[in-house]
């Protein structure tokens, strides 16, 4: 592979004026090429792909919720009461503690 490598940097810097190369990742994805689908499985991916995206969105619907943007601590809430904000040990170290 080294010396496919090699080969590869000599062949492009004869094509660019002997200029080297800057990065090696053409060397490597230069046989990374998807082969071309047929129109049967271009159909059925496209179908796969509407069917993904009206699941997505009927989710979405369904929640009927939607998310409430976190704020800072002490903030108040939709109703106008102030967050309570914990501070100290937790319940179940104050029982070890016990």
């Amino acid at each position: 592979m080294l010396k496919e490598r090699r080969e590869w940097v000599n062949e492009l810097k004869s094509n660019q004026l002997g200029k080297i190369p800057e990065d090696i990742k053409p060397f490597y994805e230069r046989f990374n090429v998807e082969t071309p689908l047929s129109p049967e499985e271009e159909a059925a991916k496209k179908l796969a792909e509407e069917e993904e995206a009206a699941r997505k969105k009927n989710k979405k619907k369904k929640d009927g919720k939607t998310k409430k943007k976190k704020g800072k601590k002490g903030a108040e809430d939709d109703d106008g009461s102030k967050a309570i904000i914990k501070i100290g040990p937790s319940e179940i170290v104050q029982r070890f503690d016990e």
